[in-house]
């Protein structure tokens, strides 16, 4: 993306704000893709309406930018703009987001943590060569890694060069310890539901057959090893066992190909 210039401002108000922006939040943008000049100019217009608005139309969007929308939250709770619109709290505010968006509460948080690491640390980022795109997931165990290595400039080279699942494995691994496996969930079959990790995750009718109680429970412990691992689990919908396992093959062929890219 060419160098964002500051916007005029397109609303009512002092005319120097979205300059004061700029310095300290619109430069960030520079590596951002397909930014709207409209949403830019909502962002700089202090007005947490405007920037409301500019956020329900963002999560509408078929290109919902987790960046846009994180960048949002930043700036309203680092400016407080949510004093003047008669909010206790930044937390007060955003509880109302999440009912007029339908964005879950996850979601605004962990654009909001993307953003703020990538603001506050991007000086380092920058020097090890860390680019946003298809990184920005990373960005969210940024802190824990700098918290486990006292060599940072070794965690801003894992963090630029590492794929996804080993930022995540080295962040969560302090110096001196070895990385571990994630651990296995313990499942547990009793009357009427299913246990894991001593958590009653689903219930069942006592007629189900014992075959299908024990093929949920695997599917769950593999669900939730792969949620333990960092990462995403995808459910797909199949014919037989035999499409899905020419289905799981074909997806992790194509995976590792995503991913020697990253």
């Amino acid at each position: 993306m060419t160098k964002q210039k500051a916007i005029p401002n397109q609303y009512d108000g002092p005319q120097s704000l979205v300059d004061t922006y700029e310095t300290k939040y619109f430069k960030y943008l520079q590596s951002l893709p397909e930014t709207s000049e409209d949403f830019i100019a909502a962002f700089g217009s202090h007005d947490i309406q405007k920037i409301k608005l500019a956020i329900k139309n963002i999560s509408n969007s078929i290109n919902n930018h987790v960046l846009l929308i994180g960048l949002a939250c930043v700036i309203i709770d680092r400016e407080q703009l949510y004093i003047d619109a008669g909010y206790k709290s930044y937390l007060d505010f955003v509880k109302v987001l999440y009912e007029e968006t339908g964005l879950s509460p996850q979601s605004f948080s962990a654009a909001k943590i993307i953003v703020e690491r990538f603001i506050d640390h991007n000086s380092e980022l920058k020097k090890y060569g860390f680019t946003i795109d298809r990184n920005t997931n990373k960005l969210l165990f940024l802190e824990t890694a700098l918290a486990n290595h006292a060599n940072k400039a070794d965690v801003f080279k894992h963090i630029a060069q590492d794929k996804y699942v080993d930022f995540v494995a080295y962040s969560k691994t302090p110096d001196g310890q070895k990385v571990l496996p994630p651990p296995q969930p313990k499942i547990k079959l009793e009357k009427g539901k299913i246990l894991i990790d001593g958590i009653n995750i689903l219930n069942f009718p006592d007629t189900l057959p014992e075959p299908e109680k024990e093929r949920l429970g695997k599917y769950l412990s593999e669900v939730y090893a792969i949620r333990a691992a960092g990462n995403e689990p995808l459910i797909v919908e199949t014919y037989d066992e035999h499409e899905a396992k020419t289905l799981k093959n074909r997806i992790a062929s194509l995976l590792k190909r995503i991913r020697a890219n990253r």
